[in-house]
């Protein structure tokens, strides 16, 4: 698939977003922390580096989730990982019956 700016941004997880002057703000539902994600161009190897300024530890994880690929080939793929960084597993809490809470957002 072919990502575009709007389709990173449509996941159930994002209740709403804002574009920033270096990216983008999301905030997931249920959840009233503001997640900043900012996206820079990789000037070594090409694409997007992406930067998220929260990790998600819900009670199905072990620890908090944090990337070790912050890297996209293009903007719009960056930003769909980092909102798949959070977003996969905060639906997955979710669809097992756990209410979110602001505690799962660890700041990096």
């Amino acid at each position: 698939m072919t990502w575009t700016i709007d389709t990173a941004l449509q996941d159930d997880a994002i209740e709403r977003f804002e574009k920033t002057f270096d990216g983008f703000s999301i905030w997931l539902k249920d959840i009233p922390v503001e997640i900043k994600i900012s996206l820079s161009v990789n000037g070594i190897q090409g694409g997007f580096n992406y930067i998220i300024s929260h990790a998600i530890k819900t009670p199905e994880q072990a620890g908090p989730y944090r990337s070790d690929r912050p890297w996209g080939d293009y903007d719009a793929y960056a930003l769909h990982m980092a909102v798949a960084s959070v977003a996969d597993p905060y639906n997955s809490a979710v669809k097992n019956g756990y209410q979110p809470a602001a505690n799962w957002l660890i700041p990096y």
